[in-house]
């Protein structure tokens, strides 16, 4: 990267991708914006959530109380996660963000250990899902307003406040200015490692790291000098293990689709809900803003997402270059949207969580969630597991997986 003022931006000069956006403050703004996420947090994780009553009851329900109730009725998998993409990895985002950045800020604290948490702020980034979790909410309120008197409560405002402090935190993180401060604080610079050959040494090769996106030379080891993460050429069985991903995840759309989500039982009649059930009932309703919303979420987005990945496996196993920047900004689409498929996951645990009255009115989780939920996850680790660079080899500039020794950026073949 080239020495940069505040406010300028890098770009990829091959696919347009944002490289680096120079921020002018990189650090305190995203403290103090963490700092109040941190609290808000706090609040939701302790205050109500959501207070209902109808037929003479009241029910009071924490952000623990929908995963609590679908783990007591035997759906475990929905429980646990709802509850880690509420509860546990949104708190472990805000603490990796907040104890790496006033780390650097105090100079309090070992280089190499805020190194090795801040390795997992990326990967753990997608799946704290409040932003999401508050979408699906809508959608429940929209259910919970025609069976009873609904409060909202300090849990929820909290959420909301957690949801645009991170939001604001996310948008003014500088990833690129706070691994230069990590690497800045160690002892040696990891620079050093990046010394030109000697002339009569054949041409050096490259390999960029995939957290941290420090280029690197490629020598034995494969140890990102930044980073410490190691390095690979290529994922490792990138095709196979996404293709059979897809395969999982395109498998249970079908009874995601057709089996009932969520049984409403009301004075001993239960009737089912499916995803396109509940879409109608919210036309019906004259509420098609989140009819749309839902549809695009639980409908379009993962079949998008299914058909569009498998698009670029084969083009990828195929060998075909044709739309390569296409492909690679449609990787990047379905990367992002995948986490957005969750609404009706988060719908079904506030509303299971909420409404129990008895055998006055009861709602329960029902087989098609638990199929709805493991597609949203398989598609989500395809995507992941699928590597773009892929895309870019061509035959004669190929990766040699098995040598680690020679290792050519994707670059070269254009």
């Amino acid at each position: 990267m080239p020495a940069m003022a505040a406010g300028l931006v890098v770009d990829c000069p091959q696919c347009a991708h944002t490289l680096w956006r120079k921020q002018e403050h990189p650090f305190k703004y995203v403290i103090a914006c963490s700092l109040a996420a941190a609290l808000f947090y706090c609040f939701s994780i302790v205050a109500p959530f959501l207070e209902i009553s109808a037929h003479g009851r009241f029910q009071l329900a924490k952000i623990e109380t929908g995963p609590d109730q679908l783990l007591g009725s035997g759906f475990q998998f929905v429980g646990f996660l709802v509850l880690a993409v509420t509860v546990i990895f949104p708190g472990v985002k805000i603490a990796l963000l907040l104890v790496t950045l006033i780390g650097i800020e105090t100079k309090s604290l070992p280089a190499s250990f805020m190194k090795a948490i801040f390795r997992w702020y990326e990967p753990i980034r997608p799946w704290a899902m409040i932003d999401v979790y508050l979408l699906g909410f809508m959608v429940a309120y929209t259910r919970l307003a025609t069976m009873a008197s609904v409060h909202l409560d300090t849990a929820l405002f909290s959420l909301v406040g957690v949801m645009i402090a991170m939001a604001a935190a996310d948008a003014a993180l500088d990833m690129e200015s706070v691994w230069q401060a990590l690497d800045k604080a160690e002892k040696t610079p990891a620079r050093r490692a990046l010394a030109p050959p000697p002339a009569a040494a054949r041409p050096p090769h490259f390999i960029g790291c995939h957290c941290c996106d420090l280029v690197n030379l490629a020598r034995p080891g494969m140890f990102c000098t930044r980073c410490g993460t190691t390095l690979h050429s290529r994922k490792a069985g990138s095709i196979g293990r996404s293709t059979a991903l897809l395969i999982a995840a395109a498998v249970l759309y079908i009874p995601a689709n057709v089996f009932p989500v969520m049984l409403i039982t009301t004075f001993g009649s239960a009737e089912p809900y499916t995803i396109m059930g509940g879409i109608v009932e919210l036309i019906d309703a004259g509420l098609w803003p989140l009819a749309l919303l839902v549809f695009f979420a639980s409908i379009t987005i993962p079949l998008m997402k299914l058909l569009m990945l498998a698009y670029m496996l084969w083009e990828t196993h195929a060998q075909k270059f044709k739309h390569l920047l296409g492909r690679t900004r449609a990787y990047r689409v379905i990367k992002f949207v995948g986490r957005w498929s969750m609404i009706d996951v988060f719908m079904i645990s506030i509303l299971v969580a909420l409404v129990r009255f008895g055998q006055l009115t009861n709602i329960h989780a029902a087989p098609g969630a638990p199929c709805f939920a493991a597609v949203v996850v398989l598609t989500m680790f395809a995507v992941d597991c699928f590597d773009p660079r892929l895309m870019w080899d061509r035959p004669d500039t190929a990766v040699q997986h098995s040598r680690n020794t020679n290792v050519k950026p994707s670059l070269e073949s254009t």
